[in-house]
């Protein structure tokens, strides 16, 4: 005896769209107005993170010049050329980085008496004016000529250094 097929059974009745429809008709468009809502502030957040980018990355070339300017300074073999040498290698960083060094103020004065002495603590500083008038909401709070940012170094002027003659 042969047995009759079950007649299939339609999956249209269990798919979960015509499910929530049914349920909730009164909610068509709901995820457009939650994208409008949201939207902006992911912006925001996307504008911060890069505007936070822009600001440590001319911070860490200046935390970089500063430090490269103080070594060269302090490893001078003769002590008139401390300043120069710091000048340079400050620059030089900052080239490094893609930042115009015209821009940037960087100081190398010896503490105390200003004698250029072995030993002596030499401090070493950079700034820099970060413009920041591209980014929109913020030119507002900033002065006209950008952020300032600013590095400082410390070191003392080589003790076994070759003489100076």
């Amino acid at each position: 005896m042969k047995k009759k097929p079950e007649p299939r059974k339609s999956n249209r009745a269990f798919h979960p769209s015509s499910f929530t429809r049914s349920v909730h008709p009164s909610e068509r468009g709901q995820a457009y107005i939650e994208l409008v809502m949201v939207l902006p502030l992911f912006l925001i957040v996307i504008a911060a993170l890069i505007f936070f980018g822009r600001v440590l990355y001319v911070k860490i070339a200046l935390d970089m010049a500063s430090y490269d300017a103080c070594r060269a300074a302090v490893e001078a073999l003769r002590p008139g050329d401390g300043v120069s040498q710091g000048m340079i290698a400050g620059r030089e960083t900052l080239r490094g980085f893609y930042l115009n060094p015209a821009g940037a103020n960087i100081t190398i004065s010896p503490a105390g008496r200003g004698a250029w002495t072995r030993g002596t603590p030499v401090q070493c500083g950079a700034a820099y004016d970060l413009f920041v008038g591209d980014i929109p909401g913020v030119s507002g709070f900033a002065t006209s000529s950008g952020m300032p940012l600013q590095s400082t170094t410390w070191s003392r002027v080589e003790l076994w250094r070759s003489d100076w003659r």
